[in-house]
């Protein structure tokens, strides 16, 4: 092994910064197999991709951290056991699902091709890059040489075995998904990029013709919003959801796209799911009408509320007036008869004067309380509740008003008015019961 150079040490910070830039490193991958024509025959998923990242920069990692001298192309053949086991157990099981060896080198060669893309993208120097490039194809020539060998040593011997085991255990999950998929009541159908329906499970051919949506647009199929899948994407977006009736305006199903190619680097496919959500949607009206006619009766008792009110208001300002009017009306009489009465009372010193004087008063102040049962007996006889009506009556309030202010209805109040007028001894309609009362009064 040489003598580590100084120049290893410059490229540390680009080998422990590359795991961060894995979305770059999946975007150019994807490019360079396509390059190749690669990327439509592969069925690694994201995940297998990103651990062939991790395990082809962990040894480069770990032997950098180690210090000393740096490991030469002899050296990493003689001892592949100690860095390359993961990598070259990787290959001998693509191998074994029946990836030719040109296949495989080639997808490795568009590996090592976009890990220097990726070298190529990071903030370093000229310098730095051409040794961080130059260090990541030794590790990959020394890979290559490794595949090989393994491939002609030890493959033969394991591939008959091997390779039944390996086509039956894809077989059975093959078979697996498939029936998790027709298992399940929710819609599921496959569009290819250009958004034709190339597959659909079970539960869809239930519900609908399976001509009708296989190999048809999916906009078409779907009744749905767009005539390409750039615009059906705007309106339906990757992981959103939205609800819809395609096929029975009484069934009504919640739509999701999502994109296979999140999974698998070959897919341009996207899978289209609908799940029937008519009970929920239904509940949901239910508890929608309800909410809306609480609404509407709170309202409706909120105005009335503020009718009630208003009407109170407007009897409390009519009885402060009476009260004024009232009190002036008393202040008046005081004044004008019955402080003078009692000034003359005092003055006069015939007894039969006084006598006429102190008539004229008492007369003065019975006058002063117009409501008491002596200026009016058939106020005694009526209840509390005609006595109400009587008060709203006496403050000029019609029988409509009356009744939704009492909370009673047009025809009783019309019955108190009846009574009132009998226990008064009101006969015959050219007596008003309203100018009766404010000539006799009522107290409050």
């Amino acid at each position: 092994m040489k003598n580590m150079s100084e120049g290893r040490k410059h490229y540390r910070d680009i080998l422990k910064s590359m795991p961060n830039e894995e979305e770059y490193f999946l975007e150019r991958w994807s490019v360079r197999m396509e390059q190749a024509g690669y990327l439509q025959h592969t069925t690694a998923k994201r995940v297998d991709c990103l651990q062939a990242l991790n395990d082809f920069l962990s040894p480069m990692i770990a032997h950098w951290e180690m210090g000393g001298a740096e490991p030469d192309f002899p050296w990493l053949i003689r001892h592949e056991n100690e860095w390359g086991k993961p990598q070259i157990e990787s290959a001998r099981r693509h191998r074994m699902r029946g990836i030719t060896s040109d296949m495989y080198l080639g997808c490795f060669k568009t590996f090592i091709h976009s890990l220097m893309d990726v070298i190529e993208k990071m903030d370093a120097s000229y310098e730095t890059k051409v040794q961080a490039r130059r260090h990541a194809k030794l590790y990959g020539d020394a890979l290559e040489v490794l595949f090989v060998r393994d491939w002609t040593k030890t493959l033969p011997d394991m591939a008959t075995r091997e390779l039944d085991h390996a086509n039956r255990l894809l077989t059975l999950e093959k078979c697996r998904f498939e029936n998790i998929l027709n298992a399940t009541s929710d819609l599921i159908l496959v569009v290819d990029s250009e958004g034709v329906v190339t597959n659909v499970n079970e539960a869809v051919k239930a519900v609908v013709d399976e001509k009708d949506v296989m190999g048809v647009p999916v906009w078409d199929a779907l009744v749905l919003e767009g005539q390409s899948v750039e615009d059906l994407l705007k309106y339906y977006p990757i992981g959103m959801s939205c609800e819809m009736s395609p096929f029975d305006d009484d069934i009504i199903y919640r739509l999701q796209i999502n994109s296979i190619g999140n999974v698998s680097m070959a897919s341009d496919e996207y899978m289209i799911m609908l799940t029937n959500i008519t009970a929920h949607a239904t509940q949901r009206e239910t508890l929608e009408r309800v909410v809306s006619e609480r609404t509407e009766a709170l309202r409706q008792e909120k105005e009335q509320l503020e009718e009630m009110n208003i009407t109170l208001r407007n009897v409390l300002q009519s009885i402060d007036k009476e009260r004024e009017d009232l009190l002036g009306e008393v202040t008046a009489k005081v004044n004008n008869f019955v402080l003078p009465a009692l000034d003359r009372i005092e003055n006069e010193e015939d007894a039969g004067i006084r006598k006429g004087y102190l008539t004229v008063a008492k007369d003065q102040l019975a006058r002063l309380a117009p409501g008491s049962a002596s200026s009016e007996p058939g106020l005694l006889k009526l209840t509390h509740m005609e006595t109400r009506v009587c008060q709203f009556i006496q403050a000029g309030h019609s029988s409509k008003d009356i009744a939704n202010s009492l909370n009673l209805s047009i025809e009783t109040v019309q019955t108190h008015r009846k009574n009132i007028r009998r226990k008064l001894g009101l006969h015959g309609k050219s007596v008003s019961l309203y100018a009766h009362l404010k000539r006799i009064g009522l107290s409050n």
